[in-house]
Parts: structure tokens; sequence; C-alpha cells
């Protein structure tokens, strides 16, 4: 150690006392970024907040999507989809230390005055890709008609039939006496109150949906002795068949069955003091011995086997289900007429089960938009050409619910092999 005394300025430290002071201050500057570091770390692992963030604007823009078709339904625009394909986000710490240290000269650091500033720099974010539905899986998905089975989940989960069959059935016709009658559920044809009219005397009568399982005979029937061969027995069993013995005149030869499930509209009766329905409409008539071989599902149903009302004993039911595209044109038709007509047409559900299941209170309406009447806390509002459409969260109907059923039957016309890869908008 080197020491000398200067009168003036009394004494002055050199040599490596000052590069130990220097050393002790970094280290005490590292030590407290460390500390800032982890706890930065530890933050960016709690990202709760962020991810309730992404949920709400998933939510915000899956619903915008959803009514900016309606209203484009509504003008007779065409309809565009568009997903969320991916998701990234990303986070990043950056420590860092500013020093200020005063020297005497050139070889000897002051004892005082020098500072050291640790920071901390935390950044988060994602982007997405914005991926367009306009290819040929998707559009085959949403112009294939909706499948029985569908409709008979949805009734199966406590919704009103009413609600479902409004926006599900796309005509009934009957024909009794030689007359053949056909109500288009369709709010711009001159007779839509004649479909309400309908369905509601349908409903009244027990119309629901069930999903029975029967036995569907598959090829030819085999002899007795084509029944014995081991491979044939071995096949059937593979691809679950069993076999079913058949009376063939005095002969019995055996028929391959394949038990399918075969969703389907019925009829429970309705109340004691209803109309009598033959046997072969009520629920639960397939599974009756004797029934009969049942039709192939589909999207139409027919019912031919009479009736027990006065004026109907060889009357006739068909029922027609609606493909998704279609169930958009039949909500965006009942936006036109709230938002266009002079008076405006609403759509009123009047079953008990409807009123029943809207335990909220917020209206009987099946659903409810408004054109340029926008309010604080509106469930869901769009621009389409200069105007504003939102649906109300107070008196807003089944809006919420209907915009439920509808987002879950368009997610059915997605798969994840149907988002482009090439055709993405990155969004950033």
């Amino acid at each position: 150690m080197i020491r000398r005394t200067d009168r003036a300025r009394g004494p002055v430290y050199g040599g490596h006392i000052g590069g130990t002071m220097l050393l002790r201050h970094l280290g005490r500057a590292l030590t407290i970024v460390g500390a800032l570091a982890v706890s930065a770390c530890q933050s960016l692992v709690d990202f709760s907040d962020w991810a309730a963030g992404y949920d709400k604007a998933v939510e915000r823009t899956h619903n915008e999507n959803v009514l900016i078709n309606m209203v484009r339904a509504a003008y007779n625009r065409p309809l565009h989809f568009a997903t969320i394909a991916v998701v990234r986000g990303n986070g990043q710490v950056s420590p860092a230390i500013q020093g200020f240290f005063p020297f005497v000269n050139f070889s000897a650091p002051a004892r005082s005055g020098a500072t050291l500033t640790p920071s901390i720099g935390v950044t988060s974010g994602f982007n997405f890709d914005l991926a367009s539905l306009d290819n040929s899986e998707f559009i085959t998905g949403l112009l294939t008609p909706i499948s029985p089975a569908t409709v008979h989940f949805y009734v199966m989960q406590g919704i009103p039939r009413e609600l479902l069959f409004s926006l599900f059935i796309e005509r009934v016709t009957i024909t009794a006496n030689n007359r053949t009658e056909t109500y288009i559920n369709d709010p711009n044809d001159p007779r839509y109150d004649a479909f309400v009219a309908t369905l509601q005397n349908l409903l009244e009568l027990g119309f629901t949906t069930e999903n029975p399982q029967i036995m569907m005979p598959f090829g030819p029937a085999l002899t007795t002795q084509e029944a014995k061969d081991p491979l044939r027995l071995q096949a059937a069993a593979q691809a679950g068949l069993i076999l079913q013995p058949t009376p063939v005149g005095s002969e019995v030869h055996y028929q391959l069955m394949r038990a399918i499930n075969y969703p389907r509209f019925c009829f429970t009766g309705g109340a004691p003091n209803m109309p009598r329905l033959p046997q072969s409409v009520m629920c639960g008539s397939l599974d009756a011995p004797g029934a009969g071989a049942a039709p192939q599902p589909g999207s139409q149903q027919n019912f031919q086997s009479g009736s027990g009302i006065a004026g109907f004993e060889n009357a006739s039911l068909s029922v027609v289900i609606r493909s998704t595209r279609d169930v958009f044109n039949f909500v965006g038709n009942l936006i036109y007429q709230q938002v266009e007509r002079p008076v405006p047409h609403r759509l009123i559900l009047t079953s008990q089960e409807a009123k029943n299941y809207n335990y909220l209170g917020r209206g009987d309406e099946l659903i409810v938009v408004r054109k340029n009447q926008t309010r604080p806390g509106d469930l869901v509002r769009v621009d389409f050409e200069g105007n504003t459409y939102s649906i109300p969260a107070e008196n807003q109907g089944n809006s919420a619910l209907v915009m439920s059923v509808i987002q879950q039957i368009l997610n059915l016309s997605k798969s994840v092999n149907l988002i482009p890869t090439t055709s993405a908008v990155v969004v950033r």
C-alpha cells in the first residue's frame, strides 16, 4: 500500500484499496439486479391476467363474426368467416446497470461520489394468425343440412324445442285428403304466420326427437350352409354384424344385421285430451316388436301412417332440416323484419317450455337486434355499411342462447385440417 500526505488536501488513498471499494459496490449492484431479475421472472410466470384478457378478446371476435354475418344475410350480402388459427405469447427480462465512478487521478478512484443504478426491463406480448375459411371443406360443411343427431343433442340438453325447431326446420309439408300444404319457415314469406301456427300445433302434440338404436339388414339373406362358413362368420364379427334367423317360405335363412342409431322426429302424444296419433310416429315405436325396418337417416323425414285426427285419417307429414348457411339466412331475415319494417316484427316464443327456460326474464323474443341504438354494455355490436347493429344486454330475449347455438353449429363445419397455412393473415 502506498500512502502519502498532502497538507492541503489530507490523505488520499490509491492503489488496490480504491479497486476493492469499486468491486464491493459492483457486487452489491449485481446482487440487487439478480434479485430483481428473479422477481421479474416470477411475475412473468403468472400470466392469468393476460390469458383472461385474451379469452375476452376471442369471445368478442367470435360474437362479432357471428353477428356481422347475420346482418350480411339480412341484406343478401355474401357471408365471410375467419378464425384465429394460432396465438403466440412471449416475455423477456432485460437487466442493466448504469454506474458513475469519479477518479482523483488516472489511477486512483475517489472514496465517495460513485453511484450504481441497477434497472430491469420486462416486456411481454402476443401475436396471432387470422385465417380465412374460404375453402372447400368449410363451405361443404356450411351448406350441408344439419344432422338429426345434432338436433336431438340440443333437445336432450333441455333447450326449448320451439327455439330449436324455429332455427333448424326449413319447411313442413302436410298432405291430407289429396291436398298438400307446404309451410315455409321464412319471415319474409307471406304465409310465415301459418308456419308458426303449424309448429305450435305440432308442439302441442308432443313433437320432439329421439335417437333409438335399431337393427338394419346388411347384404342378402344367407342360407344355413352359408351361415356356417367360419370365414364369413369371422368377417361379420369383425364388422360388428350379427346373424338373425329369417323365415323364407318353409326354410330358415339368416340375415346379417347391424345396430345403428336412428335419430328422428317423433311425437309423445301431448296431453291426454289431444287427438290420437298413429303408433308408428310415436316416440319409442321403433323399439316395439314388429315395427319393421326404418328408413335411412337423413335431413328429411316423412310420416305416412295416417292420423287419428278427424279429416286427417290419411295424412302425411314431411319435415326438412336446414343447413348452417340457411340458419344464418333465417336469422338475417328476422333481423331485417325488426330493423327495416315500419312495424317491427319479432318472433315471440309462446310455449311453456320456452318461458320456463328463460328464467332470467329478459323477454320472449327469439332474437333482438337494434339498428343505430347502441347502449353501454351491449352484448355485441358491429358496424355495417355506415350503420351500427347491436344486441342489448337487457331485454335481449333469447339472443344470447341463439348466438351460442349458432356458434356451435358453425364450429361443426370446421376442422383442424381446414385451417389454411398459406393464406393466413399474421397480426402482430
